[in-house]
């Protein structure tokens, strides 16, 4: 198969959730079929215009309209999916890009490249209502109407935005053959809110990079703890996130109620990534905010234990099959553990109250315990998630084929 899509960001490198998940199912896909992705990016970004990374090809295009969504976001005036009315608009530049054959190459008899399927996130949905491709597919990354509603940015008018998205997002379902989403749970919800058949949605979950992530070889783990001032017989917890909502109200959780408890006893927390943001002017002796971090594998590897005290949110949460990757750990609350049902043998589940005694138990990963991954954690792979896509996309391009030869 030929597949194209169209995101509204940089999906490489991929350093938050929303880019793992888009760029990681494209790294799985590409490994039988031909992957081409447009990333509509910031005037201000620097990434090349044309590469290709692990089979995907990138494309990258600029669009003013992306920083000015940022910046109204900013000034508290409109929220950043403000933007789908600029791509909206460059709807048809941004197909063209899509199918115009690489330098030196031919296309089809026009000059263009024609997929068999064309995929595209939210913002960028609008390509897909006048697209002739065999098969058109919105890849969701939650259900943005609730997730807009339960975690709002405090911007103007609130409740029309909130009608507004669950506008764009109903499109969305509307003019796709079928909709890709993280849990069974959005599936659900998303046949409730728009009245598609169970037939239009498959579940694909979040995963990890199985080409990054791993346990420490001997030796790595002394040297990641000795890197950041880590005592031999402290308890490392690390908490990795971006910076919004859902992650600034569970660092909240540790910050305020997890970590003041268990001060004294030798546990020191780890923030990794853009919320710690949310840090700044703290200086507690139990603390090391370290940042976004192009590396992330020594920070997990300097940590005894993953947790992700999550409370709200949509779709599923990254941190997981990650911090079970890397060997740790993983102390997560039930909500934070949706859509990983077989992984739940392998972690500790507790409410937000009872985080400081599971945290005070010191719980070891597999890794500590000289043990194997668990088998489950291989169907969480990337390249693993992604071919299993790409033979939904088969069986329903199959499907088609033959409805449309019957008749």
């Amino acid at each position: 198969m030929t597949i194209h899509g169209v995101v509204d960001n940089d999906i490489f490198p991929a350093r938050f959730g929303g880019s793992q998940r888009s760029f990681g199912l494209a790294r799985g896909l590409a490994r039988r079929h031909r992957v081409r992705m447009l990333c509509v990016v910031p005037n201000r970004s620097e990434g090349a215009a044309d590469e290709r990374v692990a089979g995907v090809e990138l494309r990258r295009r600029k669009a003013w309209h992306t920083s000015l969504a940022w910046r109204l976001e900013q000034a508290k005036l409109a929220p950043l999916f403000a933007a789908e009315a600029g791509h909206r608009g460059n709807a048809a530049r941004y197909a063209a890009a899509l199918a115009a054959p690489p330098y030196g190459s031919a296309g089809g008899a026009d000059g263009a490249e024609h997929p068999d399927v064309l995929t595209a996130d939210l913002n960028v949905s609008a390509v897909l209502e006048r697209a002739k491709a065999p098969l058109r597919v919105y890849t969701s990354h939650n259900v943005e109407y609730d997730r807009f509603t339960h975690a709002a940015p405090p911007v103007a008018m609130r409740a029309s935005w909130a009608s507004r998205l669950r506008a764009i997002e109903q499109r969305a379902v509307a003019s796709a053959d079928f909709t890709v989403v993280c849990t069974d749970d959005d599936a659900h919800r998303m046949r409730e809110l728009y009245g598609a058949g169970a037939e239009r949605f498959t579940v694909i979950p979040n995963g990890f990079d199985e080409t990054e992530l791993r346990a420490p070889l001997p030796g790595e783990r002394e040297a990641a703890r000795a890197a950041l001032g880590f005592a031999p017989d402290e308890y490392v917890a690390v908490f990795v996130g971006a910076d919004w909502g859902p992650n600034r109200e569970a660092l909240a959780v540790l910050t305020g109620r997890v970590m003041p408890a268990l001060a004294g006893e030798r546990v020191k927390l780890l923030v990794v990534g853009t919320v710690t943001r949310a840090l700044a002017g703290r200086r507690e002796p139990w603390l090391v905010a370290h940042g976004e971090a192009a590396a992330i594998l020594p920070l997990l590897h300097a940590a005894d234990a993953g947790v992700n005290p999550v409370l709200t949110g949509g779709g599923s949460n990254v941190k997981v099959p990650t911090y079970l990757a890397a060997g740790l750990a993983v102390v997560t609350t039930p909500f934070g553990v949706r859509g990983y049902a077989p992984l739940e043998p392998h972690v500790v589940v507790a409410e937000t109250d009872d985080f400081a005694d599971a945290l005070r138990a010191r719980p070891a990963g597999h890794a500590a315990r000289a043990e194997r991954a668990p088998e489950a954690l291989g169907e969480y792979a990337w390249g693993r998630l992604g071919e299993r896509l790409g033979e939904d996309m088969e069986r329903r391009l199959r499907t088609a084929a033959g409805t449309k030869g019957a008749a």
